[in-house]
């Protein structure tokens, strides 16, 4: 039994992309894949008219979006003054559909030079602009230079995302991690199989479960152990399919996937893609040291290319491994520049994801004025971009903020808010954070029958994610619990429960806080050759990491207790 057709709703502006609709309607059309609804369906433009788009453009599977320079018609009766097309991007939207726009070039010539009023011009401006910053699953620029390419760009992009979702689903079935701002990896490697006519991606599209995962894996392995035996300037060829390689063994082995990229970059030193998810990887297992190696190369690369996007990216992700290194000011420094490449490049997202990690580092400094400040300006940005998976997060963070001061009614009345924006959204992820800081603010106030709900609660979602570090943060906060209440036995439990965790997923980090918590339950026990025992082993593991400041506290508190190497 074969694959449905899948509903396409082609929206664009009129006059000036008129054939390069045209021509994608026939392709689409002729994949026998896509059925497309476009525009010139609907007949005269009227109410009736604009009532049949809202519908179709609801009821579509995907939507498409075709954005030129003029606005074309605007319906009577909406008090933004919105162009049908977009009109049909927010009805999309506003229904959940997957979008993906296209949008002219700023110097695309219009049919007979010819312009609309200024006030239609701005209203048109303000909704590329807005477009551009979205952050839409694809938007691009490319393909116009005919009909016809843009045609075969937007095809071919809306076969790699049905591939996409089918093969991650077969290479995984349960919850894979968010990477909402970039293309999964089983993405690239259909692309770039098809530049090199090794796979036929319509034939991959209508029958997904017809592919040889292992095959596919093989394939790759081949083509770049073929490019690697050839003359170096087969060696960047060959960097591109260890790479796709790595991103899809990344999942179940990842020390696989870091010798693999290791492997790309021997071949390419100046693959900046390699490096960012080498860099990912090293931040996952609490390598940070490395992470903060990879991170600084990238950001090189970056600046040597003038890649100002990227740029932010490499120091966002610096910021974050400097915060976990306990080197402050560092991260700080780190932020300023993410906040200033993502300005420079115009890079809304980027700019919101910045003031988020400059509000959490003033946090960390006692400066919650500055935290709110650019936790707002945050918070705005989502606002303006309609990005509500942000605006959720900085509402999240505000709540946060509110913890740090000490005013627990209003974190609890944020973070409750939080918690049903976040429901809507379906971010369970975000979910777990949020019940597990409900938690800790209960076990703060005593009302530790309440604690130890929220963190069931957490502790619930994480199971059915699978998330194993949510797990453990669950644990861990439950054995918090279980200690105030005097439950030794049972927030002993807990707590090995959480350092199995950690240990299967590698993080020192995650190790080195929970053999903490364990030698403090040792230590109210009074059985100081396991509380020492716990207490070195976080030392030992502070030092592997780098954070020589955090394992000198954690010598000094040893001396303190006369723990003795032995």
């Amino acid at each position: 039994m074969g694959r449905r057709v899948i509903d396409v709703f082609l929206s664009s502006t009129a006059v000036d992309l008129t054939d390069y609709r045209k021509a994608v309607h026939e392709r689409l059309m002729r994949t026998g894949l896509f059925h497309c609804v476009r525009q010139e369906d609907f007949g005269a433009q009227n109410a009736g008219a604009v009532d049949y788009c809202r519908q179709k453009a609801q009821e579509a599977d995907m939507f498409v979006g075709l954005i030129g320079l003029r606005r074309g018609w605007e319906p009577d009766g909406d008090n933004a003054k919105r162009s049908i097309t977009e009109m049909e991007h927010d009805w999309a939207r506003d229904a959940g559909r997957a979008r993906y726009l296209w949008v002219a070039p700023d110097d695309f010539p219009v049919p007979g030079n010819t312009r609309e009023s200024d006030e239609l011009h701005a209203r048109q401006m303000a909704f590329r602009k807005r477009v551009m910053g979205g952050g839409e699953r694809i938007v691009s620029q490319k393909g116009f230079g005919s009909p016809e390419l843009l045609a075969s760009e937007i095809v071919e992009q809306l076969m790699v995302q049905v591939v996409t979702t089918d093969l991650l689903k077969l290479i995984r079935l349960d919850a894979l991690p968010s990477k909402e701002d970039h293309v999964p990896a089983i993405a690239a490697a259909a692309e770039h199989f098809v530049e090199d006519k090794d796979l036929d991606l319509l034939a991959l599209a209508r029958d997904p479960k017809g592919v040889d995962l292992a095959d596919l894996k093989a394939k790759l392995k081949a083509n770049a152990e073929d490019n690697e035996a050839k003359a170096s300037r087969h060696l960047k060829q060959g960097a591109e399919y260890w790479c796709h390689l790595a991103d899809l063994v990344s999942e179940t082995d990842k020390n696989e996937a870091v010798n693999l990229y290791n492997r790309a970059l021997r071949n390419d030193p100046e693959h900046p893609v390699c490096w960012q998810a080498l860099g990912e990887l090293y931040f996952e297992r609490g390598d940070y040291r490395l992470a903060e190696e990879a991170f600084e190369t990238l950001s090189n690369l970056a600046s040597r290319v003038n890649d100002a996007l990227l740029v932010s990216y490499a120091f966002l992700r610096l910021s974050r491994v400097y915060q976990l290194r306990c080197h402050i000011p560092e991260a700080d420094r780190a932020a300023m520049e993410a906040l200033a490449a993502a300005e420079a490049s115009g890079w809304q997202r980027g700019v919101a994801s910045a003031c988020r990690s400059i509000a959490i580092i003033a946090e960390q400094l006692g400066d919650l004025e500055r935290a709110e400040h650019m936790q707002r300006r945050a918070s705005n940005i989502f606002t303006e971009i309609e990005d509500m998976h942000g605006l959720a997060g900085a509402h999240l963070d505000l709540g946060l903020i509110y913890l740090a001061r000490g005013d627990l009614d209003k974190a609890v009345v944020t973070l409750t808010e939080a918690l049903a924006l976040n429901a809507e959204l379906g971010r369970t992820s975000e979910m777990t954070t949020i019940y597990s800081n409900l938690g800790r603010i209960y076990d703060m106030r005593g009302e530790l029958d309440k604690a130890e709900e929220m963190q069931l609660k957490a502790l619930k979602l994480c199971e059915e994610l699978g998330s194993k570090d949510g797990m453990v943060r669950a644990y861990g906060n439950l054995g918090n619990v279980h200690q105030a209440r005097g439950e030794l036995d049972k927030a002993e439990e807990m707590q090995l429960k959480a350092l199995k965790l950690n240990e299967e997923l590698g993080s020192k980090h995650g190790m080195a806080i929970t053999y903490s918590d364990l030698g403090i339950i040792y230590q109210a026990r009074k059985d100081k050759p396991k509380m020492c025992e716990c207490w070195r082993k976080e030392r030992d593991l502070w030092r592997v990491m780098g954070l020589e400041d955090t394992a000198a506290e954690a010598e000094k508190w040893l001396r303190q207790e006369g723990c003795e190497e032995g």
